[in-house]
């Protein structure tokens, strides 16, 4: 049975890889809430022209070409992640897991195929009576067109199904890996960023998006990435700090309560609130103290 290999990536940035043979991958960037993103690479035909006006179909291992979107393929690589030409640097990882697609999804794809290439566009040029233009029309029977629909609906059907499968198959240890090489990566693009920074000024437009990228990605503040924060005024004294602080450092308040709720106190409500140090009870050496008057 045909096996499939699983490609992972933990950033949000999405890659491409393309192949004269097998075509274009695509290999998502992660959504919010996700570990990863994964792609998953099925036996792909590669129609090869052999002379004479002949051709043949290729079936290379899902194996080689996930190997080649990543970037292991090359001498250069050298399986490590950071050497040139691997994009194990960039957050993608080869699992380890190559699980066998099922036949079902196999028949439906090789039935697609073999409908296709019986069935190729039939397309014929007229001229648009409303602009005169020369426009190309779809001419072939509407069953076709409909097969042709419904082929690929299977298809894609079982293949989502087949891919959540996958995802249960990604081990926590390769999520990790990857995202411990893309964080070395990371550091090492933020120490580069600020090299460029601290050498000529006219040398500061080589400062590019990936080496802010990777700065935001690990959360740093630099002179040379802008970071856009959100701010709120303090219920106490007004100046705009940042969310989720603790404290102002102005003021010194102290924020124990979801910000919406200061609004809608009194104003002796929110500064015991905002304050509880300056109303705290004072308690006098042999007896009980009063509540501290403001």
């Amino acid at each position: 049975m045909s096996q499939a290999k699983i490609i992972i990536n933990v950033s949000e940035e999405t890659h491409s890889h393309s192949n004269g043979l097998s075509g274009t991958f695509v290999v998502l960037g992660k959504k919010a809430g996700e570990d990863c993103a994964m792609l998953v690479v099925m036996p792909t035909p590669e129609i090869q022209d052999i002379g004479d006006q002949r051709k043949t179909v290729h079936w290379p291992k899902p194996s080689l070409i996930a190997r080649d979107v990543v970037g292991l393929t090359s001498d250069a690589a050298a399986h490590t992640a950071g050497s040139t030409g691997s994009k194990e640097k960039w957050g993608l990882l080869l699992c380890e897991s190559e699980p066998d697609v099922p036949k079902e999804l196999l028949a439906a794809y090789e039935e697609e195929i073999a409908f296709l290439n019986d069935n190729p566009p039939d397309h014929k040029t007229r001229q648009d009576k409303a602009t005169g233009a020369r426009v190309m029309v779809n001419v072939e029977p509407v069953e076709v067109t409909e097969k042709k629909i419904a082929l690929s609906a299977r298809v894609q059907e079982l293949k989502q199904k087949f891919e959540k499968e996958c995802r249960k198959l990604v081990q926590k240890s390769e999520i990790q890996k990857a995202k411990e090489n893309l964080a070395r990566e990371d550091a090492r693009l933020v120490a580069e960023g600020d090299t460029i920074w601290a050498g000529p000024e006219a040398g500061r437009a080589n400062i590019n998006e990936i080496h802010k990228r990777a700065c935001r990605r690990l959360g740093q503040e630099r002179p040379w990435c802008y970071v856009p924060q959100s701010l709120w005024a303090c219920p106490g004294c007004g100046t705009m700090i940042k969310e989720n602080v603790i404290t102002c450092g102005h003021c010194g308040a102290i924020f124990d309560e979801d910000p919406a709720l200061y609004a809608k106190m009194t104003p002796k409500q929110k500064a015991m609130s905002l304050y509880p140090e300056r109303y705290a009870e004072s308690v006098p050496v042999g007896g009980q103290g009063k509540a501290k008057q403001s």
